[in-house]
């Protein structure tokens, strides 16, 4: 006759495993997308990505109201618990570098484009042989020096 206790650890922290493991495959495929450079299809994958942290953040409370995993006790539920939180938080840690190394891309892509633009700009806005200013006719972009 199996555990008591046993079979309602696995019963309580049952679908924080399975959600913390369908929210650490889909945020490691995000990962994948971003890095084979297809950022539109990372948002097919945000509402289900936004359902299971919800439902993450709702096990997780009824984990704490219980006691957190000390109240749990030390059986096979919380070692695989344990596990795939592990692998949760390597994928999370890998997500966040991918993120801020493509931000700082982005920004300083902007950068040089809007240093650019101010170069040009300065460039026309000499002056001309006849001893007036010439004034650029064509439209620009403008540069906001703010970062987002």
């Amino acid at each position: 006759m199996p555990d008591n206790a046993a079979f309602n650890d696995q019963n309580i922290l049952a679908p924080l495993i399975h959600v913390t493991r369908e929210l650490t495959n889909i945020i490691s495929e995000e990962i994948t997308l971003l890095k084979t450079n297809r950022p539109k299809d990372v948002e097919k994958l945000l509402p289900r990505k936004n359902q299971l942290m919800a439902s993450y953040h709702k096990e997780m409370t009824e984990l704490s109201v219980r006691g957190g995993l000390p109240a749990m006790g030390n059986g096979a539920a919380i070692r695989d618990l344990k596990h795939v939180s592990r692998k949760f938080q390597s994928v999370l840690t890998r997500h966040t570098r991918l993120v801020k190394t493509l931000k700082q891309i982005s920004e300083n892509m902007i950068q040089a484009i809007s240093e650019e633009v101010v170069r040009n700009q300065n460039q026309a806005s000499r002056y001309g042989a006849d001893g007036t200013r010439s004034t650029n006719k064509s439209p620009t972009s403008i540069s906001l020096n703010q970062t987002v």
